[in-house]
Formats: structure tokens, sequence, C-alpha cells
């Protein structure tokens, strides 16, 4: 009873201290005092100097007290009461570390440099209620704070689809607010080359067939313009001129760098820079424009996924082979890589490039960006070259966030707000030596299915904002439950300036039971520390009105459910499900084949259970996958009954394997053993991928044992993607009427 009594008076304290002191990152020490400084008219600045660094401190901490108090407060070069006083401090360790000291009289701000002042200014404004106030006032306290890692990054892909530069302004500015100091801009891909080159004019004009319009590209002024934005937020932003792969529109743009045929054709297709030297030229007259543009000290140059194809019978590449000796097109691609290594380091800058570059032999001096997998980077720490953590794993934000199947349409993958939040830089065990060359941890934001800022914010935050913390604070101080109080109160400040965040914390799960042949029984349940979930059954969005889950809920008729939960007072992880009420719902369902067991989320009851998977992805609860096997399952609706119809879903999407049925038939019967047949209907593939349903119509038969026969495709045809292999079928919900 004594521990349990202790236990309870420090989680008190825990949640007390989480919701007066909400700083996110959570800073290294954070010592707690009681009372406040409380500002009026006559709160001043004081500071010995004027460099610019304590002017930037200054500059900024004045914006953000007038955003919220609409108090201008003057400098004065004396001490008094009621004082912020700014102090360079050389003795502080760390160049990006400050010391924040609020007392009931004054506030105290060191640092030794404009990224400490500038730091502080940032976990200053998290203190201030986000709502304005005439007698705005900061919890005394004492921080002594500094980031772990030196290295803290987001990636931003402008590629696919072109960013305004006031999006980006807005995007760096909520990356600041969070201490990161990268920006990692990948500039160039296969669609498009959104770096303006003075000497190669046509590289930014390019369409590529990979992507038929050019959206825009970023002139050098503006480039420069936004490097300089970006430095006074104390952000270096990294540029990505991604080769030798990724380079359709380069290659569309100035073909005569791309490998040729046996004809002597180019062969665009791969989208991949011939390594010849000739090339290798081109590529650095590239870099020297990005290095006029760009101050940052590394330079990204992509080097992943380059499939080497037409590397294989190109005449160029086998006669450099030839001549150097090399014996695998790795060292080829190790050899391109090496020479633009070479010119970054003469002209004292450092590339980095995707893990890739670990293929064929590691340039001398080049950072790895692990991306797939933190194994790949260990890897090179262990050849002693710098590594940032970015594994697909944890660091994707083009990835799912959540499994609600009205999610917007995202590339693929899982990776949910707890997911990132556990990521952990350095790999258990390893020594301090390799522990050092483990520079920190970047997330990724691949923008194929992101067309707009505003959804580039939605798959940004919040999960870059647990990052920022995994990066910033101590891994032993991180606590999940800890980061979602303090969360609460930033996400007030994300509202104020308009953010568009998502809005999973407590991710709501769903699951169907049979209530006894008389409807479904529908449980929510939320990791969300007891609070209450609120529903609604009429499409309406649920309010603190609405009712409170306390038992499964009862559906015997077609419904629109709402659900969401509470987060210090704000509706969040509001979910829809639509409830498909048939003959078929909360019936038995018996299979001939179980469905392969990474598509098999839901289990066989997800094939009756009323809910229609995702239009936009196949591996939620709902949908089951198959390989190379027909579909045969068979619903008992408990007692004979006269059905007419039955409505199918199917996914088609050839570009990663998947096909409708080549036929589906439909048979009845009375005793679950002597089926007749009532329907058969042949499918022929359509054009476009997604969700494809069907509805099949028969005579009125009165039956008990409905059973439902998709064949499948058989073998993929030729020129389409696994040409030749066993096609995937995916089945959902099957609906009888």
């Amino acid at each position: 009873m004594k521990l349990f009594s202790l236990l309870l008076v420090c989680w008190s304290f825990y949640i007390a201290q989480a919701q007066r002191y909400p700083i996110i990152p959570k800073p290294q020490r954070l010592v707690e005092r009681q009372g406040s400084f409380v500002f009026n008219p006559k709160t001043s600045f004081y500071s010995i100097g004027s460099t610019p660094e304590l002017q930037l401190v200054m500059k900024t901490i004045q914006q953000k007290i007038r955003q919220q108090t609409a108090l201008s407060l003057t400098s004065t070069k004396q001490k008094r009461h009621n004082q912020i006083r700014v102090v360079f401090d050389s003795t502080i360790a760390s160049n990006e570390g400050y010391i924040l000291d609020i007392q009931l009289d004054k506030i105290l701000i060191k640092a030794k440099s404009k990224a400490g002042f500038f730091y502080a200014s940032q976990s200053l404004y998290q203190l201030f209620s986000s709502e304005k106030t005439k007698t705005p006032s900061l919890p005394a306290c004492l921080i002594e704070d500094a980031p772990r890692f030196a290295y803290r990054g987001i990636m931003l892909d402008v590629s696919r689809h072109f960013m305004p530069i006031d999006f980006l302004k807005k995007y760096i500015d909520e990356l600041a607010a969070l201490k990161f100091n990268r920006f990692h801009w990948h500039l160039t891909d296969g669609q498009a080359f959104r770096f303006e080159s003075k000497k190669y004019p046509l590289l930014h004009l390019a369409k590529s067939p990979q992507w038929p319009t050019n959206e825009g590209f970023y002139t050098q002024a503006q480039m420069k313009a936004l490097v300089q934005y970006a430095a006074e937020r104390c952000i270096t932003i990294i540029p990505e001129i991604d080769v030798p792969a990724h380079s359709n529109a380069a290659l569309v743009a100035y073909p005569q760098y791309a490998c040729v045929d046996s004809t002597g054709q180019p062969q665009l297709k791969q989208g991949e820079f011939c390594p010849k030297e000739t090339s290798i030229t081109f590529v650095k007259e590239i870099l020297d424009e990005v290095m006029d543009v760009f101050p940052s000290r590394e330079i990204h140059i992509g080097g992943d996924e380059a499939s080497k194809t037409a590397w294989r019978t190109c005449p160029n590449c086998q006669l450099r082979m030839k001549q150097k000796g090399f014996t695998s097109l790795e060292q080829l691609q190790s050899d391109f890589i090496t020479a633009l290594e070479k010119h970054l380091y003469e002209h004292g800058r450092q590339m980095i490039g995707w893990d890739e570059i670990l293929e064929g032999g590691l340039p001398p001096r080049a950072t790895v960006m692990a991306w797939r997998s933190i194994e790949n980077g260990l890897t090179a720490a262990q050849l002693n070259h710098p590594v940032v953590m970015s594994p697909t794993s944890h660091c994707y934000l083009d990835y799912y966030q959540s499994e609600d199947p009205n999610e917007p349409l995202a590339f693929g993958g899982f990776i949910n707000l707890p997911k990132i939040y556990s990521f952990e830089p350095v790999p258990a065990g390893v020594s301090s030596q390799v522990e050092a060359l483990i520079l920190g941890g970047q997330a990724n934001l691949w923008t194929e299915q992101v067309p707009v800022g505003s959804h580039a914010e939605y798959m940004t935050f919040p999960r870059a904002i647990a990052l920022a913390e995994v990066d910033w604070s101590a891994k032993e101080s991180r606590n999940y439950d800890d980061f979602i109080k303090r969360l609460g109160t930033y996400l007030t400040h994300l509202d104020a300036r308009k953010v568009n965040y998502a809005k999973h914390f407590y991710e709501i799960k769903t699951s169907i039971t049979q209530a006894d042949g008389k409807g479904v029984l529908l449980s929510l349940q939320s990791n969300n520390n007891n609070a209450p979930i609120y529903y609604t059954l009429d499409g309406s969005s649920p309010t603190t009105a609405s009712a409170v889950y306390r038992q499964p809920i009862l559906l015997q008729k077609s419904t629109l459910v709402k659900a969401a939960t509470v987060m210090q007072g704000k509706m969040v992880d509001e979910i829809t499900r639509t409830f498909n009420y048939n003959q078929a719902t909360g019936k038995t369902i018996s299979l001939r084949t179980s469905p392969d067991g990474r598509y098999n989320k839901g289990g066989k009851q997800a094939l009756t259970n009323g809910v229609w998977g995702g239009n936009s992805r196949f591996s939620d609860d709902e949908w089951l996958g198959w390989n190379g096997l027909d579909f045969e399952g068979v619903i008992d609706l408990g007692q004979p009954t006269e059905i007419t119809q039955a409505h199918l879903r199917f996914f088609h999407k050839p570009s990663s394997w998947i096909w409708i049925p080549s036929q589906v038939s439909i048979w009845g019967s009375t005793d679950g053993t002597n089926f007749m047949p009532l329907t058969s209907q042949q499918l022929t593939p359509p054009t476009r991928e997604g969700v494809v349903s069907l509805d099949v119509r028969w005579q009125a038969k009165a039956i008990q044992y409905v059973k439902i026969v998709a064949q499948s495709y058989g073998t993929i045809p030729p020129n389409m993607v696994g040409a030749g292999d066993k096609p995937w079928l995916f089945v959902d919900e099957i609906g009888l009427e």
C-alpha cells in the first residue's frame, strides 16, 4: 500500500510537471520552482554588447511576446526588476546549448552562440499559454539544455510535387520551433529537376515521361533567399541532386549522358546516367552551381535505387569496366560516386548519399544516410564513416499513420506516432567509437501522394514532433505518456499558426462480433489512458455531448458510425466506419483455403462484418489476400432465405502484382453439401487501378448456404510488372440481398 501511494504521488507530480512545463523536445534538465514571472508594460530587455546573436534572440523573443501579449518590450543598458537579461556565456559546453533561468523578478538567457539563444527562445515561447492575456506569465524554473545529436533533420521531396516558396518558409518555421537544424531539400528525381541551372537550362524545363507536366522550378535567387531565411532560424538547407538513378527528367533534357544500346540509341527508360567520363563531368558542373547557391558543408547526391539494367549491355559501361578492371556493376557505381565525392571534397564540402553507396566500396570521406535499415547505418559506422539514421521502419512520413480506411492515400507501410517516438538511432551494444559516428536521425517525406502543402503538413505533424524529441532529448528521459501530455499543449500553438496536423494520438480500434444472428456488436478500444470515447450513429462528428462508449454497440441496420476520444479537452482521433448491413452481415463464413498470413489481419469474418476495406490500400484489416490461388467461401445464412444478388469487391493493382479474378461464380445450397449453380460472370481487367465492385444477380432462390468462387487471374501477362508469375487476389466484403 505504501508503495502504491508513493507511485501515485510520483505520477501526480509527473503529470503536473508536464502540464506546467510542456516543452518539446524535453530539456536535458529542468528544475521546477514555485511562482511565476509576470510581464507588464514596463518589462524590458537587458544585454551586454550588441552582437548579431544577441540581437537575434531579442528580436525573436520580442516577436513571440508581441504575438501572445501585444506588449512591445524596450531595451535598456541598466539592470532592473522585471527584466529579461540576455547574456553571452562561453562556459556552456555545447555550441547549441542554453540556460533559461526564469525567476520571479527576472529571466536570464545564457548561450554561447546564435543557435543556443534561438533554441532558448523556442523553449521560452512554449511556456506561454496559447491564449492571449493582458498579464502573461511564465512558470519559474531553471532549464539547462543541449541536444543529444548534432544532426536533426527532415527531408521534403519537391520533385514529385512542387511546393511554393511561401509554404516552404512556413514549413521551415515549424521545423525551427522544434529545434531541427537540417532541412534536406530533395530537388531532383525522375519526375522533375527543380533546381535552376544557368549552364544547362533545359534541366529545369524538362518534362519527364514519369510526370508529363512540369509544375515549376526554383530560381537560384529564390533558393539563396530561402537558404538565408532558414539560416536565420538556425537551419542548414542540404540540397539533394539525385544521381546516377532517379534522373529521367535530366536525361530527357540531355540524352547524351544516358546509356546507349547496341545501335547507339539512348536508353532512357531506366532513368540512370551512364557512368562514363562525360557524364561525371556533366554532374560535376551541376554540383558547382549547387555549391554556388547552397553554402552547406553537406551536399546530398542520392545514389539510391540504381537498377543498373542498362549498364549490363551499354557498350560505354562495358568498356569502362574493362579499362578499370572492374568485375561488378557495383564497382562501376562506386567509381561514379567516388569521383563526385572527391570533387565535393576539393571544394570543402562533405558528400552524403543514401546507403546504396555502401555497395562496391564507400568513397573515402562520405556520410551515409541509412534508409533501408539501421543495420546498413551500423555497417557504415563500423567502417569509420559518419551516419545519419533514417530507416523506413521508423522514419518515413509518406507511410500511413492510421489504420482508418478513410485516411488520405499514402505510399504504403504504417508508421504511427508511438512508432516514430520509439525510434532509437543508436543500436544497443555499440562501442563508444561507433556511437560517436552516428550523427542523429532524419524523417523523410516523399510526395508521390502528397500534392499540396497542407497535405505535407498533415503527413509531417505530429510525427515530426516525436522525432524532434528523439533527436534532442536524452534517451533515458523519453516517455511516451509524458510526451503526449506535453503534445496536447503544443498543438494549441499549431492551431494558432494554422498548421494542418493529423489528429492520430490514441488510435481507436474497432472490432465486430456476431450477435447471435440478431446483428453485429461493434466494440471500440483506445489506449488513451481511460479518457472517454464519444460516438454518434447519425454521421455527425462526436462532441463531448455525444454518447459515451461503455459497452459494445448493437448494429442491426446500415449505419454511419463516428467515434472520437479526448486529449486535454480537444476531440481527436475521430474515425468513421460505414456499416453496410445485409443478409450476410454477421453470418459465419468458411474458406476452402486460408489467406496469406501477411494479408489476413481481420480474419475470415472480415468478409461478412459489414465493413468495406479502404479504397486506396489493400493492407488494412478488411482486405484478405491470396497468392496464385482461387477464392472459395461458403456463407451460412442460418436458415433458408430468398437471395437474388451478391455485391463483391476486389482490388486491382497490377503495379503491385494484384489482379482481379478472371471469373466469378455463385452457387446455392439448402444443406451445405449439394450446391447448384446460380450465376457466373467473366471479368475483364480494367485500365485503372483501384477497387473493382461487382454486382451479380440471379433468379430468386430460397437457400441457406451461398458459395462464392473467384478464380485467380492465372498468370501475369507479358510486359506487365511480374510477368509470368502468379498474381495476388484480394477480396473484401461480401454482401447478399
